[in-house]
């Protein structure tokens, strides 16, 4: 997405020419205001037009719609897209209708985070210009701004308070090669020179430079120098060879109604002083800007960025080589695709591992300019990739600087909280998970004091502790892995066990994980199992009705302990003896299911109770129709008495079934010699950490 907000750095980096209709016929008040927005100085051009304005308004609505939108242009490159969005919605409300506005005044919403109202002005834009690329781009960073804010990468981002002042603070570069000598640019009140920049109506910026002690703070901000690196322009975007010995920054002249493209220059370190800076010659026209170099480690490919023809859009990333440190580069060489895009691609920073890091508001965003990274292979520079948030914002983010050997650095935004462009640190913070959770009882939701807990992990992980008197356990960070599957399993005497699964496959954040668990105690009574059908007169047990047993295999494979009884009943019909046979063999087929499921037939005890055991409903079921209350014995008497045929049957069904009964639950499984034992885990009655957040 192009955004005019992307204009707004000062006018040493970015040099966006924005198209400003002519305009005939315009009073004197109005052309100086014109004027002074086309040659950029923004800040003189806000405050001519609105003196202008409310006169114009009187006369000429369509004359004070462009006004407005001159002025809201004016608000994004001085980085205020609050007023900007005011002026460009009066600007439509004059009935101002050129397509950008409606795209310009989606951007500031962008950045001022109102996605829904964004999102409907650019489809007004894509309406009147439905080939520009601009509109679709647009969308895609509201769906891009959502899902990363959602989404949050494990990079931890502060803004750095020694560096930052009240104006403009950013794109730093390491002074030495070990990362304890920072140089930025900034516009502050120290800054060399006397001039302000028109564009921003604040001091030219100035290199600074901060160090770091022996007890990691760093030192206030101090001149890099007072000449000859420092100069009454505009100085920045400093970038060092990976020795500190030799500084690329670049520097913006200015001469009054001339127009003047910037340079990159280039200083060597004579002692603890810099030389004499020689200008790095890339191009011959004096109106073409070139800025923002990253030299490579080897020093031999200098990156920077440049309008010059032969781009694809915007500002694009180009390089040149040469054959040694200390020669001249050869001609540019644009980077192309996918690196570059319509819109504009900046501050590159060539990382110590070769791979490039830039800012770009073509790619795919959250708003403004976000930061890129790609890798170089062998068939080329890989597709680039946003750091997300939060990294990005729906503001402006660029200009990033990893700290040699570590994955941590600095980079540039203004985003909200911000006074102006601020220098902010980030560091991949490390990734960690705990798993922890309460016991208790299922029935009485009293604390479970003493119960067993396992964490059995996809690695091999194998740990073991209990719950202490407050029904407490806990697996810390130092127990859990990234990409990791694990199974947390609870067993206490006279309880049924308890299974659950938690992964750390698809965090890239840290996470606690909270299991409460609440352990079902063993019943006193037998527990109906699903429904099986036989065959008439049969007791094989249907091939269709197996699956219906996996629940109970499943049951005693987590409690090892548990002997049980496999009881058969049948109805009232038929003679006793018979029954008594066949609920006797439908009962063993059961058994002899679960022993081809692995379970220990040691476990398992068959029981045909023929019709002498008639069913008493614990709970209400519905059965063809017909409701049985709980607490009802479905008795013969009981059966006959019932009104129809159908609803007889459905009580003599009732009473066909096979349920299990625990026996024991002291049942000790064989020792197997090659079984790991689990790791202790002791935990405190009161945890040194707060408990975790809830899954």
């Amino acid at each position: 997405m192009v955004s005019i907000k992307r204009t707004l750095f000062l006018s040493f980096f970015l040099f966006f020419v924005a198209f400003v209709p002519e305009a005939e016929g315009q009073e004197r008040r109005v052309a100086r205001a014109d004027q002074a927005f086309e040659q950029h100085q923004y800040v003189d051009a806000i405050k001519l037009y609105r003196r202008s304005y409310n006169k114009v308004r009187r006369k000429n609505r369509a004359e004070a719609g462009r006004i407005s939108f001159n002025t809201g242009v004016a608000y994004m490159r001085t980085n205020d897209p609050r007023r900007a969005e005011m002026q460009f919605k009066r600007a439509i409300r004059m009935n101002y209708q050129e397509p950008d506005a409606y795209l310009y005044l989606a951007d500031a919403l962008v950045s001022n985070e109102k996605f829904d109202e964004a999102a409907a002005n650019y489809y007004k834009f894509m309406e009147m210009l439905p080939d520009d690329w601009r509109g679709p781009r647009g969308l895609e960073t509201i769906e891009i701004s959502k899902q990363y804010a959602e989404e949050l990468t494990p990079f931890e981002v502060e803004a750095v308070r020694v560096f930052n002042s009240r104006e403009d603070d950013f794109t730093s570069a390491w002074g030495d090669h070990l990362g304890n000598v920072l140089v930025f640019a900034s516009s502050r009140s120290e800054a060399v020179g006397k001039d302000n920049d028109p564009w921003y109506g604040r001091k030219h910026t100035s290199l600074f430079v901060s160090y770091l002690d022996r007890a990691g703070k760093w030192s206030a901000p101090e001149l890099l120098d007072e000449g000859p690196v420092n100069t009454e322009y505009n100085e920045g975007a400093p970038s060092t060879n990976s020795s500190g010995t030799e500084l690329f920054f670049t520097r913006c002249l200015a001469s009054e109604n001339i127009e003047m493209g910037c340079r990159i220059f280039v200083s060597q370190r004579q002692g603890a002083n810099w030389g004499e800076p020689s200008e790095v010659k890339l191009v011959t026209d004096s109106t073409v800007t070139v800025g923002h170099p990253a030299i490579s480690n080897d020093e031999l490919t200098l990156y920077f960025v440049s309008d010059m023809p032969g781009g694809m859009g915007g500002k694009d990333i180009w390089f040149a080589r040469r054959r040694a440190p200390g020669d001249e580069f050869g001609p540019p060489q644009n980077m192309g695709a996918p690196i570059n895009t319509p819109g504009n691609e900046m501050f590159p920073f060539i990382h110590e591992d070769g791979s490039l890091y830039f800012a770009s508001d073509g790619h795919a965003g959250m708003g403004g300019l976000d930061i890129f990274h790609s890798e170089q292979t062998p068939e080329g520079w890989s597709k680039p990739e946003n750091l997300g948030a939060p990294v990005n914002s729906p503001m402006d983010d660029f200009g990033m600087l990893f700290k040699p050997g570590l994955k941590q650095g600095f980079f540039s935004s203004n985003r909200r909280g911000s006074r102006g462009y601020d220098i902010h640190s980030f560091y991949l913070a490390p990734v960690e998970f705990t798993i922890a959770g309460t016991v208790k009882d299922d029935s009485t939701q009293a604390v479970l004091q003493g119960v067993t807990i396992q964490l059995v992990g996809s690695d091999g992980t194998l740990l073991q502790t209990e719950t202490n008197d407050q029904g407490m356990f806990r697996f810390g960070k130092e127990h859990l892995k990234e990409f990791t599957s694990y199974e947390i399993l609870a067993n206490k005497n006279k309880y049924f066990s308890f299974r659950a699964q938690r992964s750390t496959e698809e965090y890239t954040r840290s996470h606690d994980f909270v299991v409460d668990i609440n352990l079902e105690p063993l019943p006193v009574t037998p527990i109906a199992l699903p429904e099986i059908l036989y065959d008439f007169g049969r007791w094989e047990l249907l091939p269709q009705f197996r699956d219906s047993l996996n629940g109970l295999v499943q049951t005693l494979n987590d409690n090892p302990q548990l002997v049980i009884e496999l009881a058969s009943h049948t109805d009232s019909r038929g003679t006793e003896a018979s029954n008594d046979t066949l609920s006797q063999r439908r009962a063993q087929s059961v058994v002899e299911y679960l022993v081809e499921q692995g379970i220990d037939p040691a476990r398992l005890e068959a029981r045909g109770y023929g019709e002498r055991r008639p069913r008493n409903l614990n709970r209400s079921i519905t059965r063809d129709g017909t409701t049985f209350r709980a607490g009802v014995t479905l008795t013969e008497d009981y059966i006959n008495r019932l009104s129809t045929e159908r609803m007889r049957e459905a009580a003599h069904a009732l009473n066909r079934r096979t349920e299990f009964r625990i026996l024991r639950d002291d049942f000790k499984p064989p020792e197997n010699p090659e079984q790991r034992q689990p790791v202790r885990i002791d935990i405190m009655n009161e945890p040194d950490e707060d408990p975790p957040d809830q899954d």
